[in-house]
């Protein structure tokens, strides 16, 4: 319940829960459930105070020990922190009174806020007695739809798998009751059909979707708004550094030369996204992009033949794949999610271009969460093609790069990287730390444990005739924090809404209700199993 099993997921948990603070409008941190906080001298105790008078979606106040319990947790089950959240720098937590509370460092920790602070907050009253059943596995409980109690605007009503999930209004909630008083979230599989159904008004919109521009030309030409964004998440191709041949840095600088990023996007996105950074943080976040490690790499084939044939990796037998001295073919696998074609059609583009330079690369297009989650977390694939969040703090990074890091999935082990992201992490000095930083990213570009592919940017279709009050934020979904908070109806209406397939229908007088349509697979679990496991889609 608290992280999420994907980013499907954190988008429906971010209608129920909250976090002390948020990333706001202008991308920067803001206090959210938290009303201040001030730090010591030392930058060891952070005092945080809470907004008084929040309740929990069953009435009962938010207190500074729900904080407490949340994030004594956290620190003893890392799994069931969203994102990149780390406790590793926490050491206790004194509770106040009802709404003050103050938190412990063994050290100062520059990334509190974006880290720590931005942990979805869970009522100790009902979480309580269920982690402290002797029976309870976090990543296996399945939670009734009774317990799935947040502070935030909107609560889960009804939920059909496969078909729908409906939200109602937080009549309670702290920043006042929505004006829309219902949303549903059908999922849809086929952007086509999407399409097709917000030009209609079948629904209000369409999130996350990559088409060709033509159509989203003709989807302004029908009335209808278009939001496009650049997620920061980074699309990565992911090696296993003990797996033959990644285990060989100048094969993997090989890789970087011999795909064109640029022909990927064009092809395999449709033209919706940004060549990736081979130092891992996207442009968005100016203050810590390194323009130096961005732009290590340039397409160039010729030159990753050079490499290869330095290793002595040549095709020996003719039959156009090159071979170690001892006859070893240099041939691997790359997995993609079945799931997402966009991803698939990079791993086929990324085997025709070794193919060019006598590499070859097999393609395992797979189930994400029998085949390929499994495969990444345990280690066992060549290599794999994964979408990451990234943050506006740079420590996600550590939790990524560190060795032995929870979200290591690359086996790096590096030292040096190892020493600049506890730098990082400890340096309140903003330009030391972002001169740490860029050496961090252009240490990450040299050894390459990923190329990073692409940046998405991601179409979200809304129609204005019936709602009005959609906020864009630069970096977000249409329907994020600020929109549940300002939309309204234009107009009191009938309205009939399809609730999940179009052969079932309901309708009903009443609040006019948000549809909202998406690629939306992984939400097909959010109440069946919503999971405390930190998962990357």
């Amino acid at each position: 319940v608290w992280s999420g099993t994907s980013s499907w997921t954190i988008i429906v948990l971010n209608f129920i829960y909250e976090p002390l603070a948020t990333v706001g409008p202008e991308s920067k941190y803001v206090p959210w459930l938290a009303e201040s906080w001030n730090v010591s001298s030392d930058g060891k105790v952070w005092t945080i105070r809470l907004r008084e008078g929040i309740l929990w979606q069953d009435g009962k106040p938010l207190t500074a020990e729900d904080v407490k319990f949340t994030y004594e947790y956290f620190k003893k089950d890392p799994t069931a922190r969203r994102g990149f959240s780390d406790m590793e720098y926490l050491d206790r937590i004194e509770v106040v009174d009802n709404y003050t509370f103050k938190m412990y460092l063994t050290e100062p920790f520059a990334a509190v806020v974006s880290t720590m602070l931005t942990n979805p907050i869970v009522p100790k009253h009902i979480w309580e007695p269920i982690v402290n059943n002797e029976n309870f596995t976090a990543s296996k409980y399945e939670p009734k739809i009774s317990e799935v109690i947040g502070t935030g605007p909107y609560k889960i009503a009804e939920y059909r798998p496969d078909e729908y999930i409906r939200f109602t209004a937080n009549e309670n909630y702290w920043k006042g009751a929505p004006s829309v008083k219902n949303v549903v979230i059908r999922f849809v599989e086929e952007a086509d059909i999407q399409v097709m159904m917000i030009k209609k008004g079948e629904i209000d919109v369409a999130i996350h979707l990559a088409i060709n521009p033509a159509v989203e030309e003709d989807l302004k030409a029908a009335g209808v708004n278009v939001h496009r964004y650049l997620r920061p998440y980074f699309y990565h191709w992911g090696f296993n550094l003990q797996h033959f041949p990644f285990t060989e840095i100048k094969f993997r600088k090989a890789m970087a030369y011999a795909i064109n990023l640029t022909e990927i996007i064009e092809i395999a996105r449709l033209g919706a996204g940004e060549p990736g950074s081979y130092g891992i943080i996207p442009p968005v976040w100016k203050e810590w992009f390194c323009k130096e490690a961005a732009e290590m790499y340039t397409y160039d084939p010729d030159k990753a033949r050079q490499l290869l044939n330095e290793l002595n990796w040549i095709d020996r037998d003719g039959d156009g794949i090159r071979e170690t001295p001892d006859g070893r073919e240099i041939k691997f696998e790359i997995y993609p999610p079945s799931y997402d074609p966009a991803r698939v059609r990079a791993a086929e583009m990324i085997r025709d271009y070794l193919e060019e330079i006598g590499v070859k690369a097999v393609v395992r297009v797979g189930d994400w969460k029998g085949v390929v989650w499994p495969g990444i977390k345990a280690h066992k694939l060549d290599s794999f093609i994964l979408g990451s969040g990234t943050e506006p703090d740079p420590d996600f990074m550590r939790v990524r790069f560190k060795t032995n890091a929870s979200a290591n999935y690359y086996l790096l082990s590096d030292s040096e990287i190892d020493r600049l992201l506890e730098q990082q992490a400890i340096t309140i000095d903003r330009s030391k730390r972002k001169e740490i930083v860029c050496n961090i990213e252009r240490k990450l570009a040299d050894v390459l444990p990923l190329i990073t592919l692409y940046y998405p940017v991601i179409i979200n279709p809304y129609r204005t005739d019936r709602f009005e009050g959609w906020v864009e934020v630069k970096f977000d979904w249409i329907l994020n924090r600020y929109t549940l908070l300002n939309l309204r109806p234009k107009a009191p209406t009938t309205v009939k809404t399809t609730y999940a397939t179009t052969t079932l229908t309901k309708t009903e007088m009443g609040p006019p209700i948000i549809s909202i349509a998406g690629v939306l697979i992984a939400l097909i679990i959010i109440v069946l199993m919503i999971l405390f496991s930190l998962r990357r889609s």
